[in-house]
């Protein structure tokens, strides 16, 4: 039997074995750092928007805290079933809703917005990020803070080395392989999944999936351009989970922006 390879979306076949591609992302201290930053810009902060909240974890983390209202969107309709089926087995009362981050549909506002994991490397054009920002101001209560992080150069150099060629098989259930690249000249970063389903009974292929995600990435120099195009002012850039100042050698930088 030929089997057809089928491209999907981002973020769709891929969904049912997030967690466990990425099983090595400490999402607790991630919750916690959101939390330390919350705590130091903005204390009084109640009300919380995670923006590309994926499987819902850090969300999920960050209401064990118990000290905010939290909700949580995604653009992967996928994404946000998996943090539903989380929410429900965690008895949890955050607010999970499909929503592109470029077109927010809220009619209430929120003390702290946020996005992790570089999720903004997605946006691939100055524009876009802009666009972001105006969507973020809209929602943002008066002296709220908007959070992101995103990832450089640099960290894609160094990510390929462990991200290029990595295949792992999933509960007898699923088979990934993933490619990784970085074309310094466009700098644009590419992972793409070879994902198969499986006959758990006898371990043949049932389905072969393709999955591509590209992301722009961008110097610090890059953001803080863009940041002055929007009606945002940066409070601090911080370095990876640090709470000191970013610079040109971070990996990750995680700005702070009211």
């Amino acid at each position: 039997m030929t089997l057809t390879l089928k491209e999907k979306p981002t973020y769709s076949v891929l969904a049912d074995i997030y967690d466990i591609v990425m099983a090595d992302v400490d999402y607790e201290t991630w919750a916690d750092y959101i939390d330390e930053i919350i705590l130091m810009h903005q204390p009084t902060a109640r009300s919380i928007l995670e923006l590309a909240c994926g499987t819902g974890t850090i969300a999920l983390s960050l209401e064990e805290l118990d000290c905010y209202e939290i909700s949580a969107t995604d653009g992967s309709p996928d994404m946000i079933r998996i943090a539903r089926q989380k929410a429900a087995k965690a008895n949890s009362e955050i607010n999970f809703q499909t929503m592109n981050f470029l077109n927010l549909s809220f009619e209430r506002s929120f003390d702290v917005i946020y996005m992790v994991f570089d999720s903004l490397n997605y946006l691939h054009t100055k524009e876009d990020i802009i666009q972001l920002h105006k969507e973020v101001k809209n929602i943002l209560n008066p002296g709220g803070i908007f959070v992101y992080d995103f990832t450089t150069p640099r960290n894609s150099r160094k990510a390929i080395r462990f991200l290029n060629n990595e295949s792992k098989t999933i509960d007898g259930e699923y088979r990934y392989h993933r490619e990784s690249s970085f074309n310094a000249k466009e700098r644009i970063h590419t992972n793409r999944f070879h994902i198969e389903k499986l006959d758990e009974t006898n371990g043949d292929i049932i389905e072969k999936f393709e999955e591509q995600h590209q992301q722009k990435i961008y110097t610090l120099d890059d953001i803080q351009s863009i940041i002055k195009k929007t009606d945002f002012e940066v409070v601090q850039a911080y370095d990876g989970f640090e709470l000191k100042p970013a610079h040109k050698k971070s990996l990750r930088v995680t700005m702070v922006l009211k």
